[in-house]
């Protein structure tokens, strides 16, 4: 299956590193840079805990943004303030 999904950083002040005072980083993610489908929250600490705000389901974009968020921050090191993933 293709696809396409965008994430954009909610939360401010951890794209040069986390501290141990942040617990979860929050993404808006959708299929456009624009759309906000949703909040992606990742947990730092457990990062396959991670969920929609407001919602027990896990769409598609949503597990395409957090791919591309999670292969960004074990790459460079640091959460990423945007990621893309294309299939």
């Amino acid at each position: 299956m293709a696809g396409t999904a965008f994430a954009r950083m909610l939360t401010e002040s951890v794209t040069e590193s986390v501290t141990e005072s942040v617990t979860e980083v929050r993404y808006a993610f959708g299929a456009t840079p624009e759309a906000d489908e949703g909040v992606l929250v990742v947990p730092v600490a457990d990062p396959d805990a991670w969920y929609v705000e407001g919602t027990h389901e896990r769409p598609v974009t949503a597990q395409w943004a957090l791919l591309a968020v999670l292969r960004r921050h074990r790459r460079e090191g640091r959460w990423p303030a945007q990621a893309a993933f294309h299939s």
